[in-house]
């Protein structure tokens, strides 16, 4: 199990000294067999967020988290077993899905705690900007997978989706509606365009020419559903791994591959670039 951080340079050091042995274990084994078996016995899940304190206490402890993880192993199994598409290897293989895991995610949850240690003004910036980041991360990693589909069905992709196009692709998902809550855009988008601003010490927000004033309960209670989604969506992918390294039929090509992989998550980590 991964330790529990309270600085995200112990969260970076700690993946560094993981990384720098796993390669190392690896690399001065003898046999394609005995690399074969390192690579089984690693486990992956132990990067997840699930066991980071929030609150009083852990991630996967909230009913909430485990009602988004629910959704979201049961929307990632549907999407595999109807659509054909391996979710390991095409967010593998996607840049920014890779530079947006693991320390990303643990500064979001750490952000989250200190909300009550500062003023109003501070805590709507915090609050607004950890939402911003939390759905455009979510979002992104949901279009990448739209993406993969329109690939693989020959259609014609394109470097954005709307919500819209995600919805008219997986219309015969049976819990659509559900995903979709975790996509509202009623605040997104004026979070994201800066149309927001603080006024008596209420937050309000400017969306196609209306101003509203926002119930800051209401704000927090979606931010933590889109933290329990993200976090259920790694835990997701990550778990996956476990399926591929007990793969029977990986060859050395597949070994080599796995840690080329693991060597530019190790430099980023070094270069900072996560």
């Amino acid at each position: 199990m991964m330790p529990q951080f309270t600085d995200p340079n112990q969260a970076k050091s700690y993946l560094v000294g993981v990384f720098k042995k796993l390669i190392k274990d690896i690399e001065e084994t003898k046999t394609h067999q005995e690399k074969v078996k390192i690579m089984e016995e690693f486990n992956m899940t132990q990067f997840t967020a699930e066991d980071q304190p929030l609150g009083d206490k852990t991630v996967k402890d909230y009913p909430e988290y485990q009602k988004a993880k629910n959704l979201v192993y049961d929307f990632f199994k549907w999407i595999e077993e109807n659509k054909k598409i391996d979710l390991l290897k095409a967010m593998h293989e996607d840049p920014f899905f890779n530079e947006s895991q693991g320390v990303k995610t643990m500064l979001i949850a750490m952000t989250l705690q200190i909300l009550q240690a500062v003023s109003t003004e501070m805590q709507v910036y915090l609050v607004l900007n950890i939402f911003r980041t939390t759905y455009e991360l979510n979002f992104k990693n949901m279009t990448l997978i739209l993406n993969e589909v329109f690939k693989k069905e020959g259609k014609q992709t394109k470097p954005f989706y709307y919500i819209d196009t995600f919805e008219n692709e997986f219309v015969d998902y049976p819990r659509l509606d559900e995903v979709k809550n975790y996509f509202k855009n009623d605040i997104r988008n004026p979070i994201a365009h800066e149309d927001w601003f603080v006024k008596n010490g209420w937050l309000w927000t400017r969306h196609k020419g209306l101003e509203k004033k926002q119930d800051m309960m209401e704000i927090s209670k979606q931010i933590y559903e889109l933290f329990y989604f993200r976090v259920a969506l790694s835990t997701y992918l990550l778990g996956k791994y476990k399926d591929f390294a007990k793969d029977k039929d990986i060859t050395p090509q597949h070994v080599s591959k796995f840690i080329e992989g693991i060597k530019t998550k190790l430099k980023e980590l070094e270069n900072g670039n996560y």
